[in-house]
Order: C-alpha cells, then sequence, then structure tokens
C-alpha cells in the first residue's frame, strides 16, 4: 500500500512537471509567431487562419495538447492544490525560452518579479481549493445551470476587455488583451467542468446538452484571444497576467456561482487576499520593467523617391538637346545664367521594378 502512494507521488511530481514544461513551451512558440502576424488581423478569426499556416505555431498548439494530456494524469494521481502549484511553474519555462529567442537578458527586478508571480498563484490555489474536489466529485444538478451564468459572466468580461484593447496602445493594449484572454480561459474551464458533468450521464445526455457547443465556440474564443494578447509582442506583460487572472477568476466563479467551499478560515482568507495582492503588485512591476516589442519590418513596396529628384530627373529627360538650360521649379525667367553638370540619378519604374542609373543633366541656377 505505501509503495502504491509512492508511486502515486512520483506519477503525480512527473506528470505535473512535464504539463508545466509543455504548457510554457507552447505558450512561448505560440508568442513568438503570434508577434509576427500583421496587426490587422487582431481579434479576428484571420489571425487563426495565418497562424495555421505556420508549421511552428501548429508545434506550439501540439505541445500544449500534451500539457493538457499530462495535467489530466497528475490529477487522477493526486490532490488539485499539489498539481495546480507544480503546473503554475510554466510561467517560468515559458519567460526562461522568450528570453533565450529574444537573446535579450531579463533584469533582477523582472526574473524576481516573474518568481513572485509563480508563487503568488501557486498560494493562493492552494489556499482556496475546494473540499471534495477531485475526480470522483460530480457537480450538483443545479450548479450546470450555474456554470452557464458564470461562463456567460466570464465571457461578457472578456468581450470588454478585447473591445477596450484593440483601441488602446502600448502597454495598456498588452494589459487589456492579456486580461481577456485570461477570462476567456476561465470560461473554458467553467465550460469544460459543466460538460465532464453531461460526460458522466452518458451518450444521449451528451447529444442533448449545450455544453457540447460552448466547450467548442468557448475554445475557438479562448485560443483567439490568447493569440491576439501574444500578437502585440510584450510576453513579459502577456504571460505572466494571463496565468494570473485565469486561476483568480476560475476561483472567484467556482465559489461565488458553483457553489464550491474553500477550505480556508478566517486567517486562510487574509492569506489569500495578501496572495492576490503580491501577485497583482509583481505584474505591476513587470510591466512597468518590460522591454519594448522588437520593432517590425514594414514592406518595401514603393520606391522612396524625393518629390525633387522625380522633378529633376523628368525635367532632364524632357530637354530637347544637352545644350538646352533647365530651370530648378518655380525659378523665374529672369533668373541669372545657368550651369550644367552631368548627374547620375538612379531613377526607378515602379511598374516595371527596374532602375535606371544613366547620367541625367542637371543645371543650377547661379545664385
Amino acid at each position: 500500500m505505501a509503495a502504491s502512494s509512492v508511486v502515486s507521488v512520483i506519477v503525480m511530481i512527473v506528470s505535473a512537471l512535464a504539463a508545466a514544461v509543455l504548457y510554457g513551451a507552447g505558450a512561448a512558440v505560440e508568442q513568438r509567431q503570434a508577434a509576427r502576424a500583421p496587426q490587422s488581423s487582431a481579434g479576428k478569426p484571420r489571425l487563426l487562419l495565418l497562424l495555421a499556416r505556420q508549421p511552428l505555431w501548429l508545434l506550439g498548439i501540439a505541445a500544449q495538447f500534451g500539457g493538457f494530456a499530462a495535467h489530466a494524469v497528475a490529477l487522477r494521481s493526486g490532490p488539485l492544490a499539489t498539481v495546480q502549484m507544480l503546473v503554475a511553474a510554466e510561467l517560468v519555462v515559458a519567460v526562461v525560452i522568450v528570453r533565450v529567442w529574444s537573446g535579450r537578458p531579463l533584469n533582477l527586478a523582472s526574473w524576481a518579479a516573474a518568481l513572485t508571480v509563480v508563487a503568488g498563484i501557486a498560494a493562493f490555489l492552494v489556499l482556496t481549493s475546494p473540499r471534495g474536489h477531485g475526480p470522483e466529485a460530480a457537480l450538483p444538478h443545479h450548479a450546470v445551470a450555474a456554470a452557464g451564468l458564470g461562463a456567460a459572466v466570464a465571457a461578457a468580461g472578456a468581450v470588454a476587455a478585447v473591445a477596450a484593447g484593440l483601441r488602446a496602445a502600448g502597454r495598456r493594449r498588452a494589459i487589456l488583451l492579456a486580461l481577456a484572454a485570461g477570462l476567456a480561459d476561465s470560461c473554458s474551464a467553467v465550460v469544460t467542468m459543466a460538460f465532464s458533468h453531461a460526460v458522466s450521464h452518458g451518450p444521449a445526455a451528451i447529444a442533448t446538452s449545450w455544453t457540447v457547443y460552448a466547450v467548442v465556440a468557448c475554445g475557438i474564443g479562448n485560443v483567439l484571444l490568447t493569440q491576439t494578447a501574444y500578437q502585440t509582442g510584450r510576453p513579459m506583460i502577456t504571460l505572466p497576467v494571463i496565468s494570473a487572472v485565469a486561476p483568480v477568476a476560475s476561483v472567484a466563479l467556482g465559489i461565488g456561482l458553483l457553489g464550491e467551499t474553500p477550505r480556508t478560515s478566517v486567517a486562510g482568507d487574509v492569506l489569500a487576499g495578501f496572495a492576490v495582492l503580491v501577485t497583482s503588485l509583481a505584474l505591476g512591476c513587470l510591466a512597468r520593467f518590460a522591454p519594448p516589442p522588437e520593432s517590425r519590418p514594414e514592406p518595401d513596396d514603393q520606391p522612396m523617391t524625393s518629390k525633387t529628384a522625380r522633378t529633376l530627373v523628368g525635367r532632364s529627360r524632357t530637354t530637347s538637346s544637352p545644350g538646352t538650360a533647365l530651370r530648378l521649379p518655380n525659378s523665374s525667367a529672369r533668373s541669372g545664367p545657368t550651369y550644367r553638370a552631368a548627374m547620375a540619378i538612379p531613377v526607378r519604374n515602379s511598374s516595371a521594378g527596374s532602375s535606371d542609373s544613366s547620367a541625367s543633366p542637371c543645371t543650377c541656377t547661379k545664385a
């Protein structure tokens, strides 16, 4: 019996840490690819279509699915609070990978803030884990309808945050879009829990349950909002905010609407509130010290030719003979004598894409 318990603990730890690595690696890969997508696709289904063409982004999605499978194994092998505490390390994995790819070292203050966020999330989850939660626990009948209400509340918050985020810029845009993604993640979690309740009642209940369609819709919306947040190119803001908002919102919905009772006393409630406060302060520090996003190359479809150069080139090409005097634009007919000088001005033909660098006569007016 003791050997079986030891094996279960080992399986829980290994699978939880594997889930953290896969979740973190998948998030870092998705963020890297989404940051390269055009801003015009932000918040639109077109963004997912563009990303679906990138093999590296699909690899990140596969890593997320692998993390979900490892997470499920860990939850079946150990208590929820311990598993969630270990899985919270995904933020550290994602930050390390993002820093290695960017080549820009993270200062000590940012590292301390990131680790504080992880510790705050883990402490909050341990303090607020509900009683009697486990694989064998079932939702009460009224909780399914309450889950629908909770999902609607989270979805409304996500829509409001993304609407404000798409109109903002800079750090404010990244924070609001990450907030929307975190709320969408909690919405998916609540709907998935309701769906698992429907599954336990057999195939007939699944076919007639609203949770089937809600899981699909929330899943697509969650992915879209998460990639839109990653698209801002500020991973040191979006990754921690999503990691913090999702569990806090999920716990709030579970306690407020689903009837879950946390195993905390008054002291535990105070400590949970303190964990939220510390985590919020650490997120503020990360947002403050976060480096700016990498500049994106602009398309170079049109030739960069100044108006004066085009005018001079056009005048020189319409000269009837090499000896014809050339006057600058807006010059007076009574201006002084002109002097000729051969100048090679490259002319780019925008229609053909070719370049003509032949010397064209250009004259200067004596002052």
